[in-house]
């Protein structure tokens, strides 16, 4: 038999329930547009005010009532905070306004609501002064504030932070000994958190960020300079070392070119000689590329600098040298691709000796063979690998004119009359080219007169191919000027002044 006590349960857990349901209903109907609800504090006074309202109507002279009630005090606070901190400052002023509240000061605020909440109902609801309470209980409070100053000295550290904006949200900061790079996406009352190069996210105390030295690489401006260290060979001139060095930071990406790269030859090692490499990059994100891209590039041009990285060693060890086989078979093929296709006017001797008095180069990936409007008297053949060659439109546009490979060439022009370079070559892969400069090909004409003539129809026909690819690009590309004289003369006049 069901008991009176049991009955008014009954309905106080339906009337809880359904309570529930409808706050639910109405908070949806009037916020659903909002993108973070909050979960916890609706549940709390959905909960507290069917409860509240049942024990009004059943229990109504039960002391628990009362208790209740100051609770559905509390949590209403809670929730209009809640709300308000959500629609003003991560909607209106977040989105419409773009000001964003540092969420230290928005969990403050939350502290505060909920300070001022518990302490007014202690005081009005209980009589119970919060002075009173922290003074007879002494000891409680010395205990909890030795637990808590790790926790104080975060909080106050946040604050520091907030107050003299040492960093910001956005910001990249140099971390540790080792200078480990991350970005700030988060600053909150206890931590800082951060994500670095490999999208790895942690977190800092305040505190101990505070302690130390803190690098912020984003002020005053994003665009901060790094430094590397390189070791090169004692035989090395230490000028023609700095050259090398700025050479391979040409065409890096992220690498601005004003302040201009600088190198310092900052320590004699016991092996080589340190030199420190000063560029400036565009953003702390790009610090992982660009130093790979520095170090690649200037592997490539040590190498055809034939400048050594020496290394430490203690025993002694006679080897060949180690290069792919395919650049090996190139070598031995010089003469015969030469005289093949690049060249096709020459004889097989001919090919012969400009591949012995020629020079076999290397170029990596994206590096740029020449660029247009560069000084130059020789030119190149492509033993292996693959070349874009990139010129302007009449329109000012960047066009791709071809791309070469294996057994053609380019820079033919400039080395048998001195012109500038009309066009701009990036290597598309590792490339192995045969430079053929001007002291290279000067016995030959001046051991067989009749070879200039030769050369000069090779570039009466190949200006005339490259004028017709031209014509198939939009925007009135641009030509080279008519000439006055014929490619024969200007090759006889221009070897006849005496070879650098």
């Amino acid at each position: 038999m069901i008991t009176e006590f049991q009955e008014l349960l009954a309905k106080t857990v339906g009337l809880v329930i359904a309570i529930h349901v409808v706050v639910w209903i109405v908070f949806y109907l009037l916020f659903r547009r909002m993108n973070r609800p909050p979960q916890l504090t609706l549940h709390l006074f959905a909960l507290a005010l069917g409860t509240w309202t049942a024990g009004r109507l059943f229990f109504i002279q039960e002391a628990w009532v009362d208790h209740v009630g100051a609770a559905l005090i509390f949590t209403t606070a809670l929730l209009l905070w809640v709300l308000l901190d959500r629609l003003i400052c991560g909607a209106w002023l977040a989105r419409r306004r773009k000001i964003h509240i540092p969420i230290i000061l928005r969990q403050l605020g939350g502290v505060l609501v909920v300070f001022v909440a518990g302490s007014s109902i202690l005081k009005w609801g209980y009589r119970l002064e919060l002075t009173g309470l922290l003074a007879t209980s002494g000891i409680a409070a010395v205990i909890l504030g030795f637990a808590m100053q790790d926790l104080l000295a975060n909080v106050i550290a946040g604050f520091s932070v907030h107050m003299t904006r040492a960093y910001r949200v956005g910001d990249w900061l140099l971390l540790g000994e080792k200078g480990e790079r991350a970005e700030v996406t988060e600053i909150n009352w206890r931590s800082t958190r951060l994500v670095n190069n490999d999208q790895v996210s942690f977190e800092l105390p305040n505190s101990d960020i505070v302690k130390n030295r803190i690098v912020n690489l984003n002020y005053p401006t994003p665009e901060h300079g790094i430094r590397l260290r390189i070791g090169l060979d004692y035989d090395v001139p230490p000028a023609l070392a700095k050259q090398a060095i700025l050479a391979a930071t040409a065409n890096v990406q992220g690498v601005i070119e004003s302040p201009v790269a600088t190198v310092f030859l900052c320590e004699f090692g016991d092996y080589s000689m340190i030199y420190e490499l000063r560029v400036w990059m565009r953003h702390a994100s790009l610090y992982n590329r660009a130093c790979d891209e520095i170090r690649t590039a200037l592997w490539y041009e040590l190498k055809r600098r034939k400048i050594r990285i020496p290394f430490p060693i203690q025993t002694q060890e006679f080897r060949k040298p180690n290069e792919p086989g395919y650049f090996a078979d190139a070598k031995a093929r010089a003469a015969e691709i030469v005289a093949g296709k690049a060249l096709d006017c020459l004889t097989a001797e001919e090919a012969r000796c400009l591949v012995e008095n020629g020079v076999i180069v290397l170029f990596g990936p994206r590096e740029a063979l020449v660029s247009s409007g560069g000084i130059g008297d020789s030119m190149f053949v492509i033993l292996d690998g693959g070349v874009q060659v990139a010129g302007k439109s009449g329109t000012g546009a960047q066009v791709v004119l071809a791309s070469l490979g294996p057994g053609e060439c380019f820079g033919e022009i400039s080395l048998l009359t001195g012109e500038p370079r009309n066009a701009t070559v990036h290597a598309e892969t590792d490339t192995l080219v045969l430079e053929i400069r001007k002291k290279d090909i000067s016995p030959l004409l001046a051991a067989n007169p009749a070879l200039a003539g030769r050369l000069g129809e090779l570039l009466e026909r190949r200006q005339s191919e490259r004028l017709e690819a031209l014509q198939g690009f939009a925007g009135d590309p641009e030509s080279p000027p008519p000439q006055n004289r014929s490619w024969t003369e200007r090759i006889r006049t221009f070897f006849s002044d005496p070879v650098d």
